[in-house]
């Protein structure tokens, strides 16, 4: 063994042998009879890595913006640490903040598309699809419309969304847990009573709406004093018009209007007033005195450009060239015109029939028949014995039999005998109810008394003058 040592660490162990020896003989140990025992005691704690990582970390933070913490030793004496709070539970623990969008619908949009860009997430577009499962409205969103929707900012939930589908009508979706609560919202306008007058110098349209009247009024106007005036034929210049009606507000904003009220009409000499009141059988318009404006039959059965051939017993055939009568009145209209029924009634032929062509006759009851010839073709529901009401479809003006350009023949009969269709009395329409007539003559008497107190001084004269 000693020869595989080097010689110098032979040495170095003689050396300190050498001293060893010497310093045992110079100092004896001295002899006691007291052994003193030196006790030694380790008190070992078992950490856990993770937890001792979050200490030196809790170290290093910085205690701004912190909550105290749960000792991590219950048992020890260890100091109380402040540890700063996760965001995301500071965030959630903290009251909600929403934040309110909105979203105009584009062509080609669905509902998903538009809320998935807003960052509303599939399941909520889901629960909220689910309110409107039975009515369906938000699968039928249209280009234009608007979604205004609120979400929660802290969770990131929808808490409400909102489809407006006009100025007045809305549909409201509010969250309730996990699922959402349907309201159909409807506003209510303001109504404000308007009252305007109009002079025609060249058409019931062109001077009324320089006069400030809508034209869908201008519509309801015609349609109501058209069973006594014809518009095409019968207007005059320096005939004169007023009307009552409601104007619909919302926000300040005026939106549209509401119902005629009241209206007067001086035509040629002729004055008259209608009153809009509502029956069980429902709202029309009547005279002071409870008459029905509605007659039992249309004065022109057809928008047409003008009268081609009036009612005449002694006319020249334009193709025969012999003196036949014109039983009736040709309104010249472009080929494929509606034509409606005058009255109600029930059909009792429709084909074709020698000269006529395509020829419609209904029979009115009570000796009433209208006769419709020349026509280019029949409305799909127009068959003999149908049941037809009037102003409804019946057929297409054409050019059918001896006709020499497109228009309606139109015929009008009592009895059995012709009578001039743009002259002849109409029959009014069923008389008001005695019921009803009772509580409507008052009011027909205020109406008239604030028509009178809206007039212009020139409008009033005129009026009075020609009823008087």
């Amino acid at each position: 063994m000693t020869k595989l040592l080097p010689t110098k660490h032979l040495l170095l162990i003689a050396t300190v042998s050498a001293l060893l020896a010497i310093v045992l003989i110079a100092f004896p140990e001295e002899e006691t009879d007291n052994t003193n025992t030196i006790s030694l005691e380790a008190s070992f704690e078992i950490i856990n890595q993770s937890e001792l990582m979050l200490q030196d970390l809790q170290k290093l933070t910085p205690k701004s913006n912190t909550v105290a913490s749960t000792p991590l030793f219950p048992n020890s004496t260890s100091s109380t640490y402040d540890l700063p709070t996760p965001g995301a539970l500071a965030k959630k623990n903290s009251p909600p903040t929403y934040k309110d969008l909105t979203a105009i619908v584009a062509p080609g949009d669905s509902l998903s598309k538009v809320l998935a860009k807003k960052g509303i997430s599939a399941q909520d577009i889901y629960k909220v699809s689910l309110a409107d499962k039975k009515q369906k409205t938000l699968l039928q969103i249209k280009p234009g419309q608007t979604l205004n929707f609120t979400v929660n900012e802290n969770s990131g939930e929808l808490t409400q969304l909102t489809l407006v589908l006009n100025r007045l009508e809305s549909v409201e979706f509010k969250r309730n847990d996990q699922i959402f609560d349907r309201e159909d919202i409807l506003r209510t306008p303001e109504i404000i009573q308007t009252y305007k007058e109009a002079e025609i110098n060249s058409s019931l349209f062109v001077d009324g709406l320089k006069s400030g009247i809508d034209q869908p009024l201008l519509i309801e106007l015609a349609n109501i004093f058209g069973w006594d005036i014809d518009f095409a034929l019968d207007i005059r210049k320096g005939d004169s018009l007023s009307v009552l009606y409601e104007e619909k507000f919302i926000d300040g904003e005026k939106i549209g209007h509401g119902n005629i009220i009241a209206t007067q009409f001086i035509n040629n000499g002729r004055t008259f007033q209608a009153i809009r009141y509502a029956t069980q059988k429902g709202a029309s318009y009547y005279t002071p005195d409870g008459l029905a404006m509605r007659k039992a039959f249309i004065r022109t059965p057809v928008d047409f450009t003008r009268i081609s051939s009036k009612f005449n017993p002694n006319r020249l055939h334009p193709i025969f060239k012999t003196s036949r009568p014109h039983r009736g009145v040709d309104y010249a209209a472009a080929t494929g015109t509606p034509v409606k029924a005058a009255g109600d009634g029930k059909i009792s032929f429709a084909g074709k029939q020698n000269g006529y062509g395509n020829v419609v006759i209904i029979d009115h009851g009570k000796g009433y028949q209208t006769l419709y010839a020349h026509l280019n073709g029949f409305a799909r529901s127009t068959k003999r014995g149908a049941r037809v009401q009037q102003g409804k479809v019946i057929a297409y003006v054409g050019q059918t039999g001896w006709a020499t350009g497109p228009h309606l023949h139109y015929e009008f009969r009592i009895n059995g005998t012709h009578k001039n269709p743009v002259t002849v009395k109409l029959p009014n329409d069923d008389p008001m109810p005695k019921a009803d007539l009772k509580k409507y003559l008052p009011y027909a008497k205020q109406i008239v008394a604030t028509l009178a107190s809206s007039q212009s001084p020139a409008f009033a004269q005129k009026f009075a003058s020609l009823k008087n």
